[in-house]
């Protein structure tokens, strides 16, 4: 087996198996890369609603962008290609002044338990809570 991540203690594998095992050193994650067909509208959601500092860009076709520290990558899909899908969570202490932008330009925002939701234009889920919560 190839492993990103060194196994933790609690996870009781035997010294066989944990030999056998080759642990790849020091991985860093320097990208995602979102698929869009809806590429102005994303850019600006992710650039200028959510404050992503633009590091590379190609207007029309590719940007990179450093957003809360994460490593993010829009790029225009071909005409009928598919767009990427996830949730993206965010924590941040002091969300009324976004909450209160995003609702100004008519985005819903829904709470639900620990998170506060929205979607960017192509109906990607941005959950925001104040810290770092744990998918249980």
């Amino acid at each position: 087996m190839i492993s990103f991540s060194r196994p933790s203690p609690e996870a009781g594998l035997d010294h066989g198996v944990a030999a056998a095992s080759v642990v790849v050193a020091h991985p860093k994650c320097y990208g995602i890369t979102v698929f869009t067909l809806q590429y102005a509208e994303v850019r600006d959601f992710y650039v200028n609603l959510l404050n992503g500092r633009v590091v590379h860009e190609k207007f029309g076709h590719f940007c990179e962008l450093d957003l809360a520290g994460i490593p993010i990558r829009l790029r225009q899909a071909e005409s009928s290609g598919m767009v990427s899908y996830f949730h993206l969570h965010l924590a941040l202490k002091r969300q009324d002044s976004l909450l209160s932008e995003l609702r100004r330009q008519g985005i819903v925002v829904t709470t639900v338990g620990p998170f506060t939701n929205f979607r960017d234009p192509e109906g990607r889920v941005v959950k925001l809570s104040e810290e770092q919560v744990a998918m249980v």
